[in-house]
């Protein structure tokens, strides 16, 4: 349909009134006019009230909570019972300097049975250290505390005491411990170390874990073989130390 055959379908639709006698021919097209070009112009797009900042806002705050939630499960207390019982003996041996609650799992190694042997670790305002080493599932080093693990012995020390100690070179003391299987778990003074690892006797080696200036490893003491011995090495990959480890079960025997 052309302009002309719209404007006159227009004219006779529009009913008749006395109001067309105060109109010139020429004001009256020109209006019938305005009404077609109106009508044939599409409507302007309804504006849409854009989301992105509020979406951006969102991600922000998500971002915060997820990288402060560990921090306000740790300032509530949220270690459960069954994990802070067994570490008790800190709060024993420090006369309750040193909080349980505070304990990071702070370094992990290979362990048996599909176990990793971890390391966690506490401090008091005044500088002493507690650790703790145990066999737990594996997982990424900042996972909750687990609910299925072995605590395998642990101490609490000064650190002035060890920073003292800290000149007498790698391995100059070492502790340990043996469960009823003959797995030994066992920590030796880092001494200026950069890393230690166990020479077993049938040649191959296991990578210590180190924490709090502490070499953490385990061992199978089987009376058949000789015990594993503990090499450290120092930042350039040089051998610096080599330490032949105890079969526990049979001293004092």
């Amino acid at each position: 349909m052309t302009r002309q055959d719209r404007l006159t379908t227009l004219e006779r639709l529009r009913p008749a009134t006395t109001v067309d006698e105060s109109w010139t021919t020429a004001t009256r097209e020109a209006a019938l006019q305005r009404l077609l070009l109106a009508a044939a112009d599409p409507a302007p797009p309804a504006r849409v009230r854009t989301r992105r900042r509020r979406l951006l806002l969102t991600t922000a705050l998500t971002a915060g909570l997820l990288a402060s939630g560990a921090g306000v499960a740790t300032a509530s207390g949220l270690l459960p019972d069954s994990f802070t019982g067994p570490l008790s003996f800190w709060t024993k041996q420090t006369g309750g300097a040193v909080d349980v609650q505070t304990a990071r799992r702070v370094a992990q190694a290979p362990g048996p049975d599909g176990m990793v042997l971890t390391v966690w670790t506490a401090r008091s305002d005044g500088g002493t250290i507690c650790v703790a080493p145990m066999f737990e599932p594996p997982g990424p080093l900042d996972r909750p505390a687990p609910a299925d693990f072995r605590l395998a012995g642990g101490s609490c020390e000064k650190t002035s005491d060890r920073d003292r100690a800290s000149g007498n070179g790698p391995f100059h003391s070492t502790g340990g411990s043996a469960d009823d299987r003959g797995i030994h778990t066992m920590w030796a003074a880092a001494g200026g170390a950069a890393r230690a690892e166990l020479r077993l006797a049938d040649g191959t080696t296991r990578p210590a874990a180190l924490a709090e200036g502490q070499f953490f490893f385990w061992y199978l003491a089987d009376e058949r073989v000789d015990p594993p011995t503990l090499v450290g090495y120092d930042a350039t990959g040089t051998v610096v130390a080599e330490h032949p480890l105890p079969d526990l079960d049979r001293i004092g025997r």
